[in-house]
Parts: C-alpha cells; sequence; structure tokens
C-alpha cells in the first residue's frame, strides 16, 4: 500500500471543504426561500361579528391576518349540495332575500382578480341596528351546516390557498 502524499491529504481536505461549503449555500438559499415565501403569506378569515347590542347586527367579516397581500382567484357559496358562484353579497341578493325578505343589507363585493391588503378587513355583508334583519342574516351565514363560503387565493408567489368557512384555517391547495 502506498503512502499518501501532504499534496494528496490537501487535495482530500480542499474537496471535502468544497463540499461542505457547496451544502452550506444550498441550504442557505432554501433557507432564503423559504423566507421570502414566508415574508408575503396572507392568511384570509372568515368571521361573524355581532357589534352593539345582542340581535340588532350582524355582519359577516373577511380579514387578511397575513403579512402579504392575497389575490382572490374564485368565490364560491356551498349551499344544500350545490355551488353557486356569488360572493356573500350576490348570494344574500339572489338567494336569501326571495326566501326570507331581507332588506337593508350593507355589503362589499369580492371577486376574482380583487386584491385583499394584509391587515385589510371587509364586511361580506351585513345588517346594523336591525333587530328583524340581523338574526335573519346571522342565521344564513353562522351555521356552517347551512352555508360554507370559500374564497381561492393566491400568494405573490402563486400558492394557492383555500379558506372555507368560518374561523377556519386556510388550506394550501398548492
Amino acid at each position: 500500500m502506498k503512502k499518501w502524499s501532504s499534496d494528496r491529504w490537501l487535495s482530500l481536505v480542499a474537496i471535502i471543504a468544497s463540499l461542505g461549503t457547496l451544502f452550506t449555500i444550498v441550504y442557505q438559499t432554501d433557507l432564503i426561500r423559504k423566507q421570502q415565501y414566508a415574508s408575503v403569506l396572507p392568511y384570509l378569515e372568515m368571521w361573524n361579528s355581532q357589534p352593539g347590542r345582542p340581535g340588532e347586527s350582524y355582519i359577516y367579516l373577511l380579514m387578511n391576518n397575513g403579512i402579504g397581500p392575497a389575490f382572490i382567484k374564485e368565490v364560491k357559496i356551498h349551499y344544500k349540495d350545490s355551488v353557486y358562484n356569488h360572493d356573500p353579497a350576490s348570494f344574500t341578493f339572489s338567494v336569501i332575500k326571495p326566501i326570507d325578505s331581507i332588506t337593508n343589507v350593507s355589503y362589499s363585493n369580492i371577486k376574482k382578480g380583487r386584491l385583499v391588503p394584509a391587515g385589510e378587513q371587509m364586511e361580506l355583508v351585513g345588517v346594523t341596528k336591525d333587530t328583524v334583519n340581523a338574526p335573519i342574516l346571522k342565521k344564513w351565514f353562522s351555521d356552517q351546516d347551512v352555508i360554507q363560503v370559500e374564497i381561492i387565493y393566491e400568494s405573490v408567489y402563486g400558492e394557492r390557498w383555500s379558506a372555507r368557512g368560518i374561523a377556519s384555517e386556510p388550506m394550501k391547495l398548492y
């Protein structure tokens, strides 16, 4: 067996150091990529709000509690084994109003192409200071067995998420 010269040992140490450096660079690049994705993560949530006296007001809220904007791709309403391509306001006027004759509704439309900035809160549909219509709207939107609003959205890096129902955690689609 031949003895290794100091040149061979130095070459081997240089190769090992180079491989270690390469591994470190690849690992750091992966960490930077993950940090960039996390720094623009939108986090949409839907909530019930009942400001004022009980039974007098009801608001169905959408909030972006993330740190990046959400680009809306789809809005659907799941109701009685059917899926409606409506936002909550359109659903209120086309489905709820004919059934319950609801009036005095305030709303904000949320449709494909809309941007919800980080920290933004939107009142999707609501009734204030109305003891007749507030309980009707609450009955429809607060019971997850009756209606589920689903919003599909993307981050600035194209990650697609689905927020479905009240107080549910968004689910990453891809």
